[in-house]
């Protein structure tokens, strides 16, 4: 997939973690290769060299992200995502095309229909599924969350329960090229823990992950960071927990034991207000945290309630107060704008907290943001739009598709415009979406 969306919409490097996972499932018997285009200046063409000099049975494809995040400038990965795909069909006619990831997941039977040349798809965690699937090509109904073809048709095998994060072995990164990735800050991703209790409506999460948290031991953890660290030279890390702090002990016993063994690392990571405090932002920054990447999306009560977000302002404004007095921390804040209801609160919030949390936080405040909820399905949101006649069981949510509330003078739609001219003032602002 293409990196970049245009000077002003730069989405960064990710390294494929869930790539990782899988291939420390696969036995010695195989033989495995890594390669990422969103490291290339010219993907397609190196793609036919790569396919051509390995020449492998098996070609396994992660669609990550169906779009850009910027929803002022989006951009569809789906159609570079099905051009790769058709390549490696032409290239190796006799291979088997697996696809996975977060975003084929989310449209996977669609994505099967409409791509004939992709042979299995694989829907949520893939740990247990892709090793499984490579000793049973012969009866492949035989694996679970396997999306397949049968008479013509797509079908979908039984679901899997979810796989017991504390007894995967540790990603096997080395199949990638590391040293590219060490040009990326936080490109590298560390997972401690897998489940997402919370139901904010426009988000997947529990879809594909589940509601019950699943928590890797922070021993293991660490002894992950400690290995890239001292046989790869990184040490800047995002930990893509869906929330870092949530279930707080654990995240606490993460940061203690990072300075346990003085790591001296930089890492970055999601963080709920409402399960913060002053003592814990200071252990985290001791611990090497960089970012404090908070996303109330709400800026008044009744706006966090019908987001699904179950925290209130005061949450927020803890958190302003405490990013003003925590030495040597850095803090992010995400909001969304258009909403099904409360506008009128949300814009007037709006309009009270930004000055507050530019102003007390200063140079500490890395960046604002405020983007459209993009609509996927399997969303409480997507069923609101449905009901609202907003789409219908046949818009393509395969492209980008942003909710758009009743009202065409709804003051939320101008608020971005009046961002953009304060961005030049304050020299804080930026666009940034992390998902």
């Amino acid at each position: 997939m293409p990196s970049y969306l245009g000077e002003d919409c730069r989405e960064p490097i990710v390294f494929p973690l869930g790539l990782a996972y899988i291939a420390s499932m696969i036995d010695d018997s195989h033989e495995l290769m890594g390669w990422d285009p969103n490291l290339e200046q010219d993907a397609m063409n190196k793609l036919k060299n790569v396919l051509e000099s390995f020449n492998p049975d098996v070609v396994c494809v992660s669609f990550r992200n169906v779009d850009s995040v910027f929803s002022d400038c989006a951009r569809s990965y789906y159609d570079p995502f099905v051009a790769m795909v058709k390549q490696i069909k032409q290239v190796l006619p006799h291979c088997k095309i697996v696809v996975g990831g977060a975003g084929f997941s989310i449209f996977a039977e669609e994505i099967m229909r409409r791509n004939p040349e992709i042979d299995y798809g694989i829907v949520s965690e893939g740990e247990l599924s892709f090793p499984s699937l490579l000793k049973n090509f012969d009866h492949p109904e035989r694996v679970k969350n396997l999306v397949m073809r049968k008479d013509g048709r797509v079908i979908s095998t039984e679901r899997g329960e979810f796989v017991e994060f504390d007894r995967l072995l540790r990603p096997k990164r080395e199949y990638f090229d590391l040293e590219k990735y060490k040009r990326y800050p936080f490109a590298i991703g560390v997972q401690s823990s897998r489940g997402c209790m919370f139901g904010c409506i426009y988000c997947l999460h529990r879809f594909l992950m589940g509601r019950n948290y699943r928590l890797r031991s922070p021993k293991k953890v660490i002894d992950e960071i400690e290995n890239l660290v001292f046989h790869h030279g990184i040490n800047t890390f995002y930990f893509v927990d869906p929330v870092f702090n949530v279930p707080p002990d654990h995240s606490r016993e993460l940061c203690r034991e990072i300075k346990k063994r003085k790591l001296e690392i930089r890492w970055e990571g999601c963080f709920r207000p409402d399960f913060l405090n002053m003592n814990f932002m200071q252990e985290a920054v001791q611990a090497g945290c960089q970012l404090f990447d908070f996303s109330p999306d709400g800026a008044s009560d009744e706006a966090m309630r019908i987001l699904g977000k179950d925290m209130s302002i005061n949450d927020i404004e803890k958190t302003i107060n405490w990013a003003s007095k925590v030495e040597e921390a850095k803090v992010a804040y995400e909001f969304v704008y258009d909403l099904p209801y409360a506008n009128k609160s949300h814009i007037f919030g709006l309009m009270r907290l930004f000055p507050k949390i530019m102003s007390k936080c200063g140079r500490r405040l890395r960046y604002l943001t405020l983007t459209k909820m993009r609509v996927y399905p399997n969303t409480p949101l997507y069923l609101l739009a449905l009901k609202q006649g907003k789409l219908d069981v046949h818009t393509d949510l395969l492209y980008p598709f942003y909710y758009k509330s009743h009202s065409s003078r709804n003051p939320c739609n101008i608020f971005p415009y009046l961002l953009r001219g304060s961005s030049i003032i304050f020299g804080t602002l930026c666009k940034r979406f992390t998902f």
